[in-house]
């Protein structure tokens, strides 16, 4: 009989993502439908159903190759829509809490517009399984904006930078990736070059002690917003709308206590003007749009890869400065981005199987 002697449950923790461009959007998958419990559509076992009937670790197997180039073209996009964030949000004249106050004001609602037009809403599990890394996102963007009253938008873009090197201390332990020497060392190289790309800029370096505390908290909160939503990525299928729907009404939540107390009713009419487009592009292109199918990617690259490929947003956001601010790109700033084009390119060219394999916990007893 179909689905004998399976786990009960199985069919719930099976419902991989489907290996195609709509799935980005958040299409209802096939796999775990039309193949029975724990089955592809041709009968085939799931990689999921093989990590746990395996004992090999849930969230390794749950990554879903995609043949082709799909995976790092939506990664591309991301660079592109994150790296438009800081020269945009430079636009802004409004005081920074007012403008995260809107921000999140606006994406909230409209991505549970979208749910609702698709015929869908916020489930439970997704509304209670989005709160920490949505308070964390939320909050995350709160210490963004006190840091920068305290340091160099330099200084934070550097220790931001130093995220990857963070991640790839974590991704064993979680999600039971295996990195390479190779991924390291490019990992390393790569930070280092974003970081010439960032002090290459010529800008001044302040910070003080409570501004350098405020910008570590701010490195780690969107560490902990990135590696829950890989988790949730990696344990069960998630739609990125619904997700991202999730966590940006609980950002909202985080956003509105930190408003209340500390800007003034009169600084909610500083905002008008031009800021509304910025504000409307910093929301759905670098939030909504870039969040999204970041989302997405979570289910398809590693995030030992996908953490260094983000790298790349500071080229895009140097590039960007240059053509909407006329800041000049110097030298260190075209052999640090050559830097961090290399770096990428070499964990791209590192081969797949830096991951457990099938089996291999098996015959190691």
């Amino acid at each position: 009989m179909r689905g004998a002697g399976r786990p009960v449950g199985a069919r719930d923790s099976v419902r991989a993502v489907s290996a195609s461009a709509g799935t980005v959007f958040g299409v209802a998958p096939t796999i775990g439908r039309s193949g029975g419990m724990g089955e592809s559509p041709d009968g085939a076992a799931t990689p999921e159903l093989r990590a746990r009937t395996e004992g090999l670790p849930t969230g390794a197997a749950a990554v879903q190759p995609i043949g082709g180039g799909l995976p790092l073209l939506v990664m591309g996009l991301v660079v592109i829509s994150w790296g438009l964030g800081p020269p945009i949000s430079k636009l802004l004249t409004a005081p920074p809490m007012v403008s995260a106050f809107i921000r999140f004001g606006m994406s909230t609602p409209f991505l549970l517009l979208v749910l609702a037009l698709r015929g869908r809403w916020l489930s439970r599990r997704v509304f209670f399984q989005t709160a920490l890394p949505g308070l964390s996102f939320g909050i995350n963007m709160v210490f963004v904006f006190a840091a920068v009253q305290e340091v160099t938008i330099s200084v934070m873009s550097v220790m931001m930078a130093l995220q990857p090197a963070m991640l790839l201390a974590l991704v064993g332990p979680i999600f039971g990736d295996r990195v390479s020497v190779r991924q390291i060392v490019f990992t390393l190289i790569g930070v280092a070059g974003a970081a010439g790309v960032i002090m290459g800029a010529g800008g001044e370096f302040r910070a003080s002690g409570f501004g350098l505390f405020l910008t570590a908290m701010s490195v780690l909160t969107f560490t902990v917003y990135f590696v829950l939503t890989r988790m949730a990525r990696s344990t069960s299928a998630v739609d990125p709308i619904e997700w991202m729907a999730g966590i940006n009404f609980w950002s909202f939540v985080a956003a509105v206590l930190p408003t209340l107390l500390l800007v003034t009713p009169s600084q909610f009419f500083e905002f008008g003007g031009l800021d509304w487009l910025w504000i409307v592009i910093v929301a759905f292109v670098t939030g909504v749009f870039g969040h999204v199918l970041m989302t997405w990617c979570h289910g398809h690259i590693e995030v030992a890869r996908s953490s260094l490929y983000v790298l790349a947003m500071h080229i895009v956001a140097v590039g960007t400065a240059w053509l909407i601010h006329g800041e000049p790109v110097t030298p260190m700033q075209f052999g640090g981005g050559a830097v961090v084009l290399f770096s990428v390119a070499m964990v791209i060219r590192t081969p797949a199987g830096s991951r457990s394999e099938p089996g291999t916990q098996g015959k190691r007893r």
